[in-house]
C-alpha cells in the first residue's frame, strides 16, 4: 500500500514519462513550424553520431523557444546581449552534470550529453517539487485530502510541457516551495534556497518576503500575547527587547543573503558587457558569425543599459527584445493570448476574491491579529487563515502577469511559482474522503498502484470537475503537441 507521499512520488514520474512521450509522438509525426525565434548557431565542426542522432530525435521537441536559450549558454556562456534575460543557475547545472554524461558515454557528442542533462534535472526537480508541495500544502491547508489532491493536480498542472522542456520552470518550482516550506518553519537557513531561486528566474526575488512575513508575524504574536493594550510607550518598549533585535538582525540576514548572488551576477554581467577588452568568455567564429547576420550584440559592446545609474540588464533586455512593458502587449492581435491566458488568471482573482470576502479582518490586518472564532466557526470556512501570505502573493504575481509580461507566459509563470492556484482547484473539485489515521488517500485498489489516482479514476464527476480536469489534461495535452513543433504556446 502507498502512503500519500509515496503516490505522488510515483504519480509525477509517471506524468514526466506521458509528457515526454507526446513530446515525441507529436514531434515525430507532425512537421516543426518554422518559427521567427532564436535558434542557437550550429557548430559545424562537431562530430554528430548515430547515437546523437538518436537522442536528437527522442528529446529536440523539448528544445523550441527559450530551450534554444539555455542550451546556447550552457554550451557556450552569455555570448550575446539578449541571453542575459535567462538567469545562470539551469543552464549552469546543465553544463556541470553534462560533463561526467559526456565523459560516460564518449560515443555522444558535447551537445547530446547538455539535452541529456537538462532532461534528467527537470525529471529530478519536478519529481522532488511535487513531494514538496504536498507537504507545504499540508503545513498551510491542514488537510491531508486536500492537500494530496492538490500535489496531483500539481503533477498534470497546464503548464506540464515546460515543466519538462529545457526550461527552468521545475527548478525554480522546487526552490519556490522549499523556500516557503522552510519560512513557515522559520528556517534560519531559508535565504539560501532563496537566493538560489533569484538565480534560476527573476521572480525569484518576491520569495525574499515569505521568511520576512513570518518573522514579523512571530514577533508581533509574542508581543501580542504579552501586552493586552496596544500603546505607543509600550511599542518603544518592544523595540529594545532583545527578541526584537533578534528578529531585525533575522530579517537582514535573510535580505543580504538572499540577494547578494544576484548583486554579484550583476557585476558579472557588466564586467561581461560593458569593459571594453575584458576578459571575456572564447568567442568561436560560427558565434560571431551569427551574431553580424542576426545583428545581436556580444561581449565588449558598451551597450544603453551599462550608462544606467544602477546597470541591471534585465529590464532593458525583456523590453528591447520582447517588448516587454506596462500594457505594451494590449493590442488586438494578442486576443488569443489572452484568451490562453483567461483560465489560470480567473482562477487566481476568483480564489483571491473569496478569500478576502471570507477573512476581511484578517487579511486587512495582515494576519498579524489572530482570529478570535472558535474552532467550529472555522471549520465552515473554505479557506485556512493560513493561506493569507499566499494570497497576497498569488494577487501580485496575478496583477504583474495582467499588466506588464506577454499575457499567455502567465501560464507557465503562474503555475510554478504559486500554490494558489491548486489549493483552489483542490477545494473545489469534488471530496474525495482522507482517512488522517492510516495516512490513505485513496481506495484499497488505487493505494496498491502508482500510477491510480481518485481524480483521473473516480466514477462519478460533477459539472466543476469536469472543467477543472479538462483545463489541466487539455492544457497538458495541446501544450505538448503545439510547443514540440515550435508552435506558439504559453
Amino acid at each position: 500500500m502507498y502512503t500519500p507521499q509515496k503516490k505522488i512520488f510515483w504519480f509525477a514520474i509517471i506524468s514526466r514519462i506521458v509528457v515526454l512521450s507526446l513530446q515525441f509522438i507529436f514531434n515525430f509525426l507532425v512537421p516543426d513550424h518554422h518559427a521567427d525565434a532564436f535558434r542557437s548557431p550550429t557548430n559545424n565542426s562537431e562530430l554528430i553520431s548515430l547515437y546523437d542522432n538518436i537522442i536528437l530525435s527522442l528529446f529536440s521537441g523539448l528544445i523550441r523557444w527559450d530551450g534554444q536559450y539555455f542550451i546556447h549558454i550552457a554550451k557556450y556562456g552569455y555570448t550575446y546581449e539578449n541571453n542575459l534575460a535567462f538567469y545562470p543557475l539551469y543552464p549552469l547545472l546543465i553544463r556541470v552534470i553534462s560533463i561526467p554524461i559526456t565523459r560516460i558515454f564518449s560515443v555522444l557528442n558535447v551537445h547530446s550529453s547538455l539535452i541529456i542533462a537538462a532532461v534528467l534535472i527537470n525529471i529530478v526537480c519536478f519529481v522532488k517539487s511535487a513531494v514538496i508541495f504536498y507537504e507545504l500544502s499540508k503545513a498551510v491547508l491542514r488537510n491531508t485530502s486536500v492537500a494530496y489532491k492538490a500535489a496531483i493536480l500539481y503533477c498534470i498542472n497546464p503548464a506540464s510541457i515546460f515543466f519538462s522542456a529545457v526550461y527552468s520552470e521545475s527548478l525554480f518550482a522546487y526552490l519556490t516551495y522549499y523556500s516557503m516550506l522552510r519560512s513557515i518553519k522559520l528556517d534560519p537557513y531559508v535565504p539560501f534556497p532563496i537566493a538560489l531561486s533569484i538565480l534560476t528566474r527573476s521572480n525569484g526575488m518576491v520569495n525574499i518576503g515569505f521568511p520576512i512575513y513570518f518573522e514579523l508575524q512571530k514577533l508581533f504574536r509574542n508581543y501580542s500575547m504579552n501586552n493586552s493594550k496596544f500603546s505607543l510607550k509600550a511599542l518603544s518598549q518592544l523595540i529594545f527587547k532583545m527578541t526584537t533585535l533578534r528578529s531585525f538582525c533575522i530579517i537582514c540576514n535573510t535580505i543580504i543573503i538572499s540577494i547578494f548572488p544576484f548583486i554579484l551576477l550583476q557585476i558579472y554581467n557588466y564586467i561581461l558587457f560593458c569593459i571594453p577588452n575584458s576578459n571575456r568568455i572564447f568567442i568561436t567564429e560560427h558565434i560571431a558569425n551569427y551574431s553580424i547576420t542576426n545583428n545581436l550584440i556580444m561581449p565588449g559592446n558598451y551597450t544603453e543599459w551599462c550608462h544606467s545609474r544602477i546597470p541591471v540588464a534585465y529590464s532593458y533586455i525583456q523590453r528591447k527584445y520582447w517588448n516587454v512593458g506596462f500594457f505594451n502587449y494590449y493590442e488586438i492581435k494578442q486576443i488569443p493570448n489572452f484568451l490562453l491566458a483567461f483560465p489560470i488568471l480567473y482562477i487566481m482573482f476568483t480564489c483571491i476574491k473569496e478569500y478576502i470576502l471570507e477573512h476581511k479582518r484578517y487579511f486587512y490586518t495582515l494576519g498579524f491579529i489572530k482570529p478570535s472564532e472558535n474552532s467550529e466557526q472555522i471549520k465552515k470556512k473554505k479557506y485556512p487563515f493560513e493561506m493569507l501570505v499566499f494570497v497576497v502573493h498569488g494577487l501580485f504575481l496575478s496583477i504583474f502577469c495582467t499588466l506588464f509580461i506577454h499575457i499567455q507566459v502567465s501560464t507557465r509563470l503562474i503555475s510554478s511559482a504559486s500554490p494558489l492556484m491548486y489549493w483552489y482547484c483542490a477545494l473545489s473539485i469534488s471530496h474525495v474522503p482522507c482517512n488522517d489515521d492510516n495516512n490513505v488517500c485513496e481506495n484499497e485498489e488505487n493505494s496498491f498502484s502508482k500510477w491510480k489516482v481518485s481524480l483521473l479514476t473516480q466514477k462519478k464527476y460533477v459539472l466543476k470537475d469536469i472543467l477543472i480536469l479538462s483545463y489541466f489534461l487539455g492544457y497538458t495535452i495541446v501544450g505538448c503537441f503545439m510547443f514540440s513543433n515550435f508552435l506558439p504556446w504559453t
